[in-house]
């Protein structure tokens, strides 16, 4: 991790001998900013990559001696690999960890293969001299098995990007630099995950104890897919990684279901002026949450199939917060074992009526009026409380990352989730998730299923 520039004793001599630039607006701009990118599938083509440039202007700007590290199930944008060949070329070390799924998936039409093979071979080149390139590689993960978790089919899900130093402006001497970058994101670099699907990218910038527990997360990983015996996996890495205003949580999880725990907490109720206790769901101030201080969870996420936590969102929503949902794939009363239950609750009348449910899963769907009108699907994972929280009302949290509300997620593959307080990322969430929501009621309008 590079904490500081590193000038030469040539560098330091011409300084000596010659006035220092006067530095520019362009020089000192702060490209790296905390806060969540969104693509806009079916929407103009700067929409559909924003979350993909965002990136290239990351890696661009990342400087000489600083690390890169990838965490990803596909990888199949042989622009990005571009940009990293070239950040390895001016001594930046890019370290890469992928599903075998991006290799050998007949879905990713040969794509990751292609990256794989690319980034492999500009890895192995030796660099001309007078020049030093990066310490970089790129590796896979076993088939059928993640990096860490210890399973049979499940995968390396993740989708983060950490940055040791960069400026984030597209070019390494551009603007400001700054240390400690984490991305999380829902998205793979697929064409599909840019056209067609709705997906978040949450950007933290320098926080130094969020990419170190990113990074130690990283290293576990890297270390165990180096063992073909298998003997670094791991069935429960109840790792959870204070950062304050951020919190990260990473699996597999055997012995506790995270997102149960926090919708948990929404249960403990607000301490009123006088000492009473209010309701659950119940004390906020008026305008937070609904019009009468109820708390709102908000979830868009591609698929839920833990009946524990459609439980609680019943629970919740029978006792008084207003749960509204859009999802891409949601286990269906024909479903066999105990995923049938989550249908039935999150379908199941409260107190205050129905959860409100709108699908998002219609990326296969056109209009027969305007073949051009494609649909979309829902693939983001994020959750968002306006309201209690921990007993502490007028909260706005922000969970985002890889994983998805399903059995595999939790306890079975590799996955990140991470937690962000803070009402100005919160609100942005809120906007897109209301895009999601129209999205799904106008696609419904020409097939698609609410």
């Amino acid at each position: 991790m590079i904490r500081k520039k590193i000038l030469t004793a040539l560098l330091i001599g011409g300084l000596l001998m010659t006035a220092a630039p006067a530095a520019t607006a362009e020089d000192t701009a702060t490209y790296v900013t905390t806060g969540p990118v969104f693509n806009k599938p079916r929407g103009a083509t700067a929409e559909q990559g924003a979350i993909l440039s965002e990136l290239g202007r990351l890696v661009n700007g990342a400087q000489s001696g600083s690390d890169i590290r990838i965490s990803l199930y596909l990888f199949g944008s042989s622009w990005l690999a571009d940009q990293l060949v070239a950040a390895h070329k001016r001594n930046v070390n890019v370290q890469i960890l992928v599903d075998d799924d991006s290799i050998s998936d007949a879905w990713m039409g040969g794509s990751g293969a292609a990256v794989k093979k690319k980034l492999e071979e500009a890895f192995k080149e030796a660099a001309p001299a007078g020049h030093t390139y990066g310490t970089s590689w790129f590796k896979v993960c076993a088939p059928n098995q993640p990096c860490l978790a210890k399973s049979t089919g499940g995968v390396n899900h993740n989708k983060f990007f950490l940055f040791s130093r960069t400026t984030g402006s597209g070019a390494p001497d551009k603007g400001k630099p700054v240390d400690d970058v984490v991305v999380q994101s829902s998205g793979n670099l697929t064409t599909w995950d840019r056209e067609s699907a709705w997906n978040d990218a949450m950007i933290v910038a320098d926080n130094a104890l969020l990419h170190a527990g990113y990074t130690r997360y990283f290293d576990l990983m890297a270390a165990s897919q180096a063992r073909p015996d298998g003997s670094g996996r791991v069935s429960d890495l109840a790792i959870d990684v204070e950062a304050p205003p951020a919190k990260a949580y990473f699996f597999p999880r055997s012995s506790t279901d995270v997102i149960e725990n926090i919708l948990s907490m929404v249960e403990t109720p607000v301490k009123n002026p006088d000492g009473t206790s209010a309701p659950v769901c119940y004390g906020n101030t008026t305008g937070h949450g609904t019009a009468d201080g109820r708390t709102v969870i908000r979830i868009a996420n591609g698929h839920i199939s833990r009946p524990k936590v459609a439980e609680k969102l019943w629970e919740l929503a029978n006792a008084g917060c207003f749960v509204d949902v859009v999802y891409g794939k949601l286990a269906d009363y024909e479903a066999e074992g105990t995923h049938r239950e989550t249908a039935y609750w999150l379908t199941r009348s409260t107190a205050k009526g129905k959860i409100s449910l709108h699908r998002l899963g219609n990326d296969d769907l056109k209009d027969p009026a305007a073949p051009e009108i494609s649909g979309t699907a829902s693939h983001t994972k994020y959750l968002l409380i306006d309201g209690s929280y921990k007993g502490a009302k007028d909260q706005k949290l922000v969970f985002t990352g890889s994983h998805t509300y399903t059995g595999m997620a939790l306890t079975s593959n590799d996955e990140a989730l991470l937690k962000y307080d803070s009402p100005a990322v919160h609100d942005a969430y809120v906007t897109n998730f209301r895009d999601q929501r129209a999205a799904a009621i106008a696609e419904a309008q020409y097939g698609g299923v609410l």
